[in-house]
């Protein structure tokens, strides 16, 4: 199968450049947290492509190429969107994801968020999502998922969210990560609300020695 993952780092549409949130805007008018959005972006291109535009992405990995030792980590963006009524929030972040092909094991981090409060202005946020488990190869070589929860935080939201991203290795050998879960539960300041969460990275493998 292959997974389309959709996109949610718009977040600079409605910002105007402006910032207004952390102070660190730098006082020029350009927030300068908008160039991490843009990496994200380059990031999601080379990796998915946009074949609407003629940009092709990385092909999914073939089965017979997934390792079965070693292991590769793989550094890139978890985007969060949130239906919160009437707006949508939209959330975006580092993401690490350490992948060990002998163990069939998954961990990592995702944290340095950065989103848009009620006024679409962007915000820092404070938390992290901590990967605490994970698996590779089920049910077919070059797929894997991985269980995330932890809270995040920013001047009147609060997300507390914890849920399974399922995803496949992409590129030739497993260059790449691309996984979503479409139907993610959000506590956003008290109410459960619907999500998607997307993680694309691009990491190196390490055999084993």
């Amino acid at each position: 199968m292959r997974i389309c993952v959709p996109l949610v780092l718009f977040l600079a549409a409605g910002c105007g450049g402006g910032g207004g949130g952390g102070g660190d805007g730098g006082g020029s008018g350009i927030d300068p947290r908008l160039s991490r959005i843009d990496i994200y972006e380059a990031q999601r291109l080379r990796v998915l492509g946009e074949p609407g535009a003629g940009v092709m992405g990385m092909p999914v990995t073939p089965e017979v190429q997934i390792p079965v030792s070693g292991s590769a980590t793989y550094d890139g963006s978890v985007s969060i969107l949130v239906e919160t009524m009437p707006e949508t929030a939209v959330i975006v972040g580092d993401a690490r994801v350490a992948m060990d092909f002998g163990l069939s094991q998954v961990g990592g981090v995702m944290d340095n968020f950065l989103g848009t409060d009620p006024d679409d202005r962007l915000r820092n946020f404070d938390g992290r999502l901590t990967i605490d488990s994970g698996e590779i190869g089920d049910p077919a070589p070059n797929v894997w998922s991985l269980d995330y929860a932890g809270t995040l935080s920013a001047p009147g939201q609060t997300y507390v969210m914890a849920g399974t991203v399922e995803g496949e290795f992409l590129g030739e050998p497993v260059a790449a990560i691309a996984g979503v879960e479409l139907e993610a539960q959000i506590v956003a300041n008290g109410v459960l609300r619907d999500g998607v969460v997307t993680i694309i990275g691009e990491g190196d493998f390490t055999p084993d020695n």
